[in-house]
């Protein structure tokens, strides 16, 4: 408690600031952890309802599975039947959503980690006020006098940094985290596409062969 009395004001509000800092990262941290990113076997539903042309199966799966993966991919998925610019569109809104979703968090950390600093400079500078001010009334003949003014300037520079390099580890874990989900849903949806594009032509090619065997046919008797 002396400690934080001998910070002044604005050690109270770097600690108030770290208080929010620890709140926000063990938040987002939680939330990112319970996100499922084991996407195997979904795809392996999606893919096989892809080629059976079962929408609804693969729909059911998405949203049996959850996470940002399955909606990402339930989302694009709705817009199969009205083509691939459709689905192409459906993919880059829903991750945009998802990318503002996990990504949640990240720019307070950022901004404390930015102002802690700033926070125990400011400190700093009212510390040394203090003691100047201390000087001119007293003068220089009683060191005890510039203890207060001194000692906020050393204890809130000292906090803003002790807040600011936490916050920004924390910031990089979590935005390490979010890259890591965004990376896997790019991954999956370049390989649903895929699977697409193969249907289509595989059915395209089952289409033409079911045109030219009537024709062959009708062209034996001649």
């Amino acid at each position: 408690m002396d400690l934080i009395l001998s910070g002044g004001p604005v050690l109270v509000a770097i600690v108030v600031v770290s208080l929010y800092a620890l709140y926000v990262f063990l938040a987002r941290f939680i939330k990112l952890s319970r996100e499922r990113t084991d996407s195997e076997r979904l795809m392996s539903r999606v893919n096989a309802a892809v080629r059976e042309r079962d929408l609804d199966t693969a729909l059911a799966a998405c949203e049996a599975h959850g996470g940002p993966v399955a909606r990402v991919l339930g989302a694009a998925l709705t817009r199969l039947p009205y083509g691939r610019a459709a689905v192409e569109a459906a993919f880059q809104e829903a991750s945009l959503e998802e990318e503002q979703e996990l990504a949640r968090g990240l720019r307070p950390l950022a901004t404390v980690a930015q102002i802690a600093p700033l926070m125990g400079l400011l400190g700093t500078v009212t510390g040394m006020i203090i003691a100047f001010a201390e000087i001119s009334q007293q003068g220089t003949g009683d060191p005890a006098a510039l203890a207060d003014g001194i000692g906020q300037a050393l204890v809130t520079t000292a906090a803003g940094l002790i807040v600011a390099i936490p916050a920004l580890i924390g910031q990089n874990v979590l935005s390490s985290r979010v890259d890591g989900i965004l990376l896997e849903v790019e991954r999956r949806r370049e390989e649903l596409m895929g699977e697409v594009v193969q249907a289509v032509a595989t059915r395209r090619e089952g289409t033409g062969r079911g045109d030219a065997a009537p024709s062959e046919d009708v062209a034996e008797p001649r």
